[in-house]
């Protein structure tokens, strides 16, 4: 029988299940943070940050929020409208994360309105930079619009695995094996000013590139292969 997401029992049933899994997953896997200690200090005693990443490694933010679960802000990410997007904003729900679905081709903009949102209640928003269909590691403009209208601190975020599975696909997609050693790469958080336009916003959306692409970097080199 072929399996079928919109059927009511594959929607209800196969989130469940993959919430479980990623729990179990999750718990395998020692994490070390590398992060400015002052900076450590105010995100741990729960200071909202506007979180982003590459598209290859969006699972961060679950290894991230399970370890400091109870020291960090709230934090609500945006989805992608599309369905694998629906399955996944159904699971991180499960998981306990707030969901803002949107993205660059379809939503975008009330997306980001959305998380601004939940970021005067108390969230901190997670993003992914170069977006659901990239360019691969070319930012998007998302994080520093999202930036702007909220004057909350943009933090860059990496993620080394001693073990990983590096998949064929459009942005190289990271996934850590099981009980290996993970390292959490933290860069100094860029702030966008309310009156950013132009080729000022252009140049914050290079300098956002270049800090992501150099914590990238050394996520590969990290590890000895």
């Amino acid at each position: 029988m072929k399996l079928r997401w919109d059927h009511p029992l594959t929607r209800r049933r196969l989130p469940a299940l993959a919430r479980i899994l990623v729990q179990a997953y999750l718990r395998t896997c020692p994490v070390e943070l590398v992060i400015d200690p002052g900076l450590k200090e105010r995100l741990l005693s729960g200071q909202q940050a506007l979180y982003t990443t590459w598209h290859c490694h969006l699972l961060f933010p679950l290894f991230y929020v399970r370890h400091y679960e109870g020291q960090l802000s709230p934090l609500v990410l945006m989805a992608s409208p599309s369905r694998d997007g629906e399955f996944i904003a159904e699971v991180a729900r499960g998981l306990g994360f707030a969901i803002s679905s949107g993205s660059r081709r379809k939503g975008g903009v009330q997306a980001l309105q959305q998380m601004a949102g939940y970021y005067r209640r108390g969230y901190s928003c997670g993003l992914i930079a170069d977006g659901s269909r990239g360019p691969a590691r070319v930012a998007q403009n998302g994080p520093l619009y999202l930036a702007r209208i909220t004057n909350g601190p943009i933090v860059p975020l990496a993620v080394a695995a001693s073990r990983r599975k590096i998949f064929q696909t459009w942005d190289r997609f990271v996934l850590p094996l099981p009980f290996s050693r993970l390292v959490l790469l933290v860069g100094e958080p860029l702030n966008v000013p309310p009156e950013a336009r132009g080729a000022a916003l252009e140049a914050l959306r290079q300098e956002l590139e270049a800090r992501l692409n150099g914590l990238f970097h050394q996520a590969v080199h990290y590890f000895p292969s």
